[in-house]
Parts: C-alpha cells; structure tokens; sequence
C-alpha cells in the first residue's frame, strides 16, 4: 500500500478511496473488505485484481494466473520490451511442450 501511495498518510488514502479514515487504519490488523480494495485499486489507478491478491483475498490458484496482466498503454518502452521477452519465452517454451 505504501509502495501504490507513496507513502501516503492514512487521512489522505482515505480521502482518495472514499473510506473513513478508521478503515485504512484497520487494514494493518484486519484483512479489509473487497469492496474497499477495489475502491483503493480504482483511486490509484491499479488493477482491482492485483489488489486483491496482495490484500490476500484471492489466491493465484483461486485465479489460475501467474501474474497480473498490466494495461500495455501504462508501460514505458523498457516494460514493453521485457514484456514481449517474456511472451516470446512462454510461446517458445510451449511449443518446445508440443
């Protein structure tokens, strides 16, 4: 959460989110309601999955995937180019399956 709000001070994550402030406080002890890690996801401009996995609501096996999918439009050239390294691996290593 730090990480997403860069540092952030709880009144100010809870404004952006829309929550009251006692909720944000809540979530260093007590796993926060979905509702609100989506909130929090969507303020932030994050992909609601990805919160709820790193809020461990949701595991990757309850999802079948490996990692989140990030919007291309949001990734620098470096990202894209990492990115496509790692696609034309798992295509490479699939076919090798086959």
């Amino acid at each position: 959460m730090q990480k997403i709000t860069g540092a952030a001070s709880q009144p100010a994550i809870a404004e952006r989110v829309g929550i009251a402030q006692s909720s944000v406080n809540r979530w260093k002890t007590v796993i926060p309601k979905s509702e609100n890690v989506i909130a929090f996801a969507k303020a932030y401009n994050r992909p609601p999955l990805e919160a709820l996995l790193a809020a461990g609501l949701v595991s990757e096996e309850d999802i079948e995937l490996t990692q989140v999918p990030r919007d291309y439009a949001e990734m620098t050239a470096e990202e894209l180019v990492t990115e496509m390294g790692r696609i034309a691996a798992e295509m490479r290593r699939r076919i090798e399956e086959d």
